[in-house]
């Protein structure tokens, strides 16, 4: 037995039906077994390495199980660094495989420091240098990714991959592990003094002015919805998020949107105003909280994280709990109830319900007009009417995406945003790995010209797989960032001016179903289209008008 027919087995073992890949000469006898084997797993082949890891990382991110990608050393994994990077920001659950030199290797062209380059990029490596190491290093990778301890890359030495496993190695029995065991407790109880304390600052502080609670991805992550809404009714506190937890509470009536750089003039306005914030599962990073401008000169700020290392780390804060963000919660409203404090709805005024309700965050700005081009805010709007309601949201990264995060609604389970590592081009493959996952559902990749054109190459890959998605460009032939940085700097912004091609024609090259809209009208006369589950991936090239800029400083 081969060392990567070992692998096939533990793989498929641990119920892995989808692998994310690319051919090189050190992986391709482990895909030859897999495409003519019996294993019941499934290739990806995708156009780029990038793009196989990027796969894996949207799949990871819209499913309970972890994403999967298979690539060659040297070159191979070198041109994968931003998704890499990318996954290590989000806490994805990705493993990705990737063969290393020969250990008896005098000399290899593809050989540089790859075990150095892991490390800066996905952040944790498990290396196989030796046969007798397989078996207990692959299971050991696996289990941590199960577990939520991702992304993480598996190195395994070329010749221990396809050389012969020892006859006592080879008849190693490989069982499915199950659920995985031995994952530390993250549900941290909080201190009760911590507590105390919590409750201190509540009872102390401006009776007249409503306490904020800002939820980030890792209240979503613990299920603290429920809870943070009785706590919010007993505290009478508004609701906000981070731009990861966008729309976590959008059945509430006092849910004022996200908060930050990007975020709603109303979320921002109130969490300003306000004497107490109780942060929970929120990094509290520069963008959600605008680089401090989100707090007031006397708003208070309460953190709450499972993560020691993340309390206090981006902004200046007046009390950290560790704890598990369901917990924590739980433990506040016990401790409020202990001294009868309950005042429900008492700062929940119906001018501010109204308010909530009707709050438009895209701005009335007028700009220049252009013949044959939508205003994003319109489209945008538009979208968001004719697009089904339950739907898987992808967006990349760029200046049409703070559009997007205004106007398209998803819960954070279905609402990916690729924009980890503030890079642009990884929405499409993202957004491929996404589809795949979520098979019974309709999957939308919204992305703009130039992340389109970074990454066009996987439309093909969608195609060659039936990979079942509509790819929304939204196409201004600019680098939309720069482009408005430059006019606010006084410089010229024509040189971030960039024709594109015309995507429909292209992706009707590439066998993909396509259409055009150069007006809000053809968007509405497409609601059919996107009504209609896509048999195979779509394309729809809306052309929007350049000159019109988001709100939000550049």
């Amino acid at each position: 037995m081969h060392g990567h027919d070992k692998v096939i087995e533990i793989l498929q073992a641990e119920g892995v039906d989808n692998l994310f890949t690319y051919m090189s000469e050190d992986n391709m006898s482990m895909m030859s077994e897999i495409a003519e084997g019996d294993a019941d797993i499934r290739l990806y082949k995708s156009r780029h390495e990038q793009g196989a890891i990027a796969m894996s990382d949207g799949y990871a991110r819209a499913t309970d199980s972890f994403g999967v990608s298979l690539v060659g050393r040297g070159p191979a994994i070198a041109q994968a660094g931003t998704a890499m990077v990318t996954a290590r920001k989000k806490g994805s659950n990705v493993l990705v495989m990737v063969p290393e030199p020969m250990g008896s290797a005098a000399y290899d062209i593809k050989a540089f420091d790859q075990e150095g380059y892991l490390t800066s990029t996905i952040g944790d490596v498990i290396s196989v240098r030796s046969p007798e190491a397989l078996v207990p290093k692959v299971r050991e990778a696996i289990r941590r990714v199960k577990i939520g301890d991702g992304p993480l890359a598996l190195q395994i030495a070329w010749d221990v991959l396809d050389g012969q496993l020892p006859e006592t190695e080879a008849e190693r029995t490989v069982e499915a592990r199950g659920a995985a065991t031995g994952a530390p407790d993250a549900r941290l109880d909080p201190a009760p003094e911590r507590i105390e304390e919590a409750v201190d600052m509540y009872v102390e502080s401006d009776a007249f002015t409503p306490p904020v609670i800002l939820a980030g991805r890792g209240a979503v992550r613990a299920d603290a919805k429920e809870a943070i809404y009785d706590l919010a009714e007993r505290m009478s506190a508004l609701l906000v998020t981070s731009l990861q937890a966008k729309d976590y509470f959008d059945d509430h009536p006092y849910y004022l949107g996200f908060t930050g750089k990007w975020g709603s003039d109303l979320a921002n306005t109130h969490a300003n105003e306000s004497k107490l914030l109780v942060a929970i599962g929120a990094s509290l990073n520069p963008y959600t909280i605008d680089k401090g401008h989100v707090f007031g000169d006397e708003t208070e700020v309460i953190h709450v994280d499972s993560d020691p290392g993340v309390i206090g780390e981006h902004a200046d804060i007046d009390l950290g709990i560790q704890g598990d963000a369901k917990r924590t919660v739980n433990r506040l409203i016990e401790a409020l109830e202990e001294i009868g404090i309950d005042r429900e709805g008492e700062l929940w005024t119906d001018d501010l319900r109204e308010r909530a309700a009707t709050f438009d965050p895209m701005n009335d700005r007028e700009f220049p007009e252009r013949p044959d081009a939508m205003d994003p805010r319109e489209l945008v709007r538009t979208l968001d009417e004719v697009l089904p309601a339950d739907r898987q949201i992808t967006i990349d990264a760029g200046h049409f995406a703070r559009w997007v995060a205004d106007g398209i609604s998803a819960p954070p389970s279905k609402f990916h945003f690729t924009a980890d590592f503030a890079s642009i081009g990884l929405g499409l493959p993202i957004g491929l790995g996404t589809a795949v996952g979520t098979a019974d559902e309709q999957s939308f990749v919204i992305a703009g010209d130039g992340g389109t054109m970074m990454s066009i190459q996987e439309l093909e890959t969608a195609v060659r797989h039936d990979v079942d998605v509509t790819v929304i460009v939204m196409d201004d032939s600019t680098l939309s960032s720069e482009y408005h940085t430059l006019v606010a700097r006084g410089d010229e912004p024509e040189v971030s001016r960039i024709p594109s091609p015309s995507f429909k024609d292209v992706a009707e090259a590439f066998g993909a179903d396509a259409h055009s809209a150069t007006s809000i009208d053809d968007v509405r006369d497409l609601a059919d289209v996107f009504a209609t589950p896509p048999d195979g991936p779509r394309v729809v090239e809306c052309t929007v008008n350049h000159h019109v800029r988001h709100r939000s400083k550049i």
